[in-house]
């Protein structure tokens, strides 16, 4: 991932200081507590984003915002999304980003909070299809995301989280269609809700 990122940034012309950036992702992604929200994470946001790149109007807004979307990352707290858009705004002005790229980027960010919008913008249908993209995974896959999950909130008992987890899954599987793009609905849709009703069935068996 090391290599995605310095290429990445030499084709934004941000080499100079893109080697100090990577350490804070590296350090960030890589830290404990991350079985899910880690590196191999962004590589499949950006990898499914990479799918879809042609209906976005900003791609390289998107690949910023994959980048950085999960940076801060604390399961107890509800502001990740806008401490990671914050770290964003901290790093990358120095770089010379410009401040339009950057707005784009925290706004971005700011909507894999909710994961929903009502606006018409492929940028965001992008960067929340490609962030969700794990949801439709085979099945194998998904029950790895789901474990992972579970092991970030370590910290919560089993039947709290149960009734938790339950009730975002259940939120999601109300959303019809679930994704934005034309090309993830085709495919990805009905793995949804395969994966998120197994994932439900499995809750009230009291399995992780």
């Amino acid at each position: 991932m090391k290599s995605r990122w310095l290429a990445f940034a030499q084709g934004l012309g941000i080499e100079a200081a893109a080697e100090e950036v990577w350490l804070g992702l590296a350090a960030a992604y890589g830290a404990d507590g991350r079985f899910y929200h880690n590196l191999q994470h962004i590589e499949h946001a950006l990898d499914v984003a990479t799918q879809l790149q042609d209906l976005a109007g900003d791609f390289t807004a998107v690949q910023l915002a994959i980048w950085f979307h999960d940076v801060v990352y604390d399961p107890r707290r509800s502001d990740n999304e806008a401490e990671s858009a914050a770290y964003a705004e901290r790093v990358l002005p120095p770089l010379g980003v410009p401040d339009a790229l950057l707005t784009k980027v925290r706004d971005l960010i700011l909507a894999t909070k909710t994961h929903e919008t009502a606006v018409a913008n492929p940028d965001v249908w992008v960067m929340l299809d490609a962030d969700l993209a794990i949801l439709s995974a085979l099945p194998a896959q998904y029950d790895a995301y789901a474990q992972a999950i579970r092991q970030e909130y370590s910290f919560v008992p089993d039947e709290a989280y149960m009734v938790g987890r339950t009730a975002v899954l259940q939120k999601f599987l109300a959303r019809s269609p679930f994704y934005f793009t034309e090309q993830m609905r085709a495919w990805g849709d009905t793995a949804v809700v395969r994966n998120l009703s197994w994932e439900i069935e499995q809750l009230g068996e009291g399995k992780p």
